[in-house]
């Protein structure tokens, strides 16, 4: 009797094994693709990050769901890693929501208004994203060049706004919208660009004076 109780024995502690071994090895994954996407985000602009805050947000949480609840079972080497970019994540975090703590509530409703015809973007259908965005930049094309550094900054969190709900229902937008969605993308953060180097332009102006 106790040789088939040893062999059942054995037998769960082989399961057992191969089940943590299994489990690090998704975690490894996991924090292979954190990696990645923090290198990804790590070469933007902070306007860039700035814009997409809410979009960056939502990734970051997702990414790190499952290393969250299983920190513990990581490697030494791998779990400081894994701290190091949560410590670059938070001082991302503290940046970019300190900034958005300067906008007005109702002054922000009315640029979403303006901007995408809804002050609830987060249900905006995927049926209707394309001509949110459409709406959007025919409102940043018309009005930009008298834009204050806070109406940026509005305009900004709007497209972020946008932009979050476009990975939200990414996998049910048909190609022709990713296409023109993803091009009202980049013409914005060209629009961000020109008029940051505007900016810089300007304020050399004043420097050699």
């Amino acid at each position: 009797m106790k040789r088939p109780l040893k062999w059942m024995f054995t037998a769960v502690l082989a399961i057992v094994t191969v089940g943590i071994v299994q489990a690090q090895s998704q975690l490894e994954r996991d924090l292979a693709e954190l990696r990645a996407w923090m290198q990804q985000r790590s070469t933007q602009a902070d306007s860039t990050i700035a814009a997409e805050w809410p979009t960056v947000k939502k990734e970051f949480k997702e990414l790190t769901y499952s290393l969250d609840s299983n920190s513990k079972k990581l490697s030494e080497k791998s779990r400081n890693e894994y701290n190091g970019y949560k410590r670059e994540y938070e001082a991302w975090e503290e940046r970019h929501e300190g900034e958005l703590v300067d906008l007005d509530g109702r002054e922000l409703e009315r640029w979403e208004r303006e901007m995408t015809g809804t002050t609830h973007i987060s249900k905006i259908k995927p049926v209707h994203l394309r001509d949110a965005f459409n709406r959007a930049l025919e409102y940043t094309r018309g009005y930009r060049q008298n834009w204050s550094l806070q109406d940026w900054a509005y305009a900004e969190f709007v497209v972020g706004e946008l932009n979050s709900r476009k990975a939200e229902v990414l996998d049910l937008l048909n190609t022709g919208d990713k296409i023109k969605i993803a091009a009202l993308q980049v013409e914005f953060a060209t629009l961000q660009k020109s008029r940051q180097a505007k900016d810089a332009y300007e304020e050399r102006k004043k420097e050699r004076r």
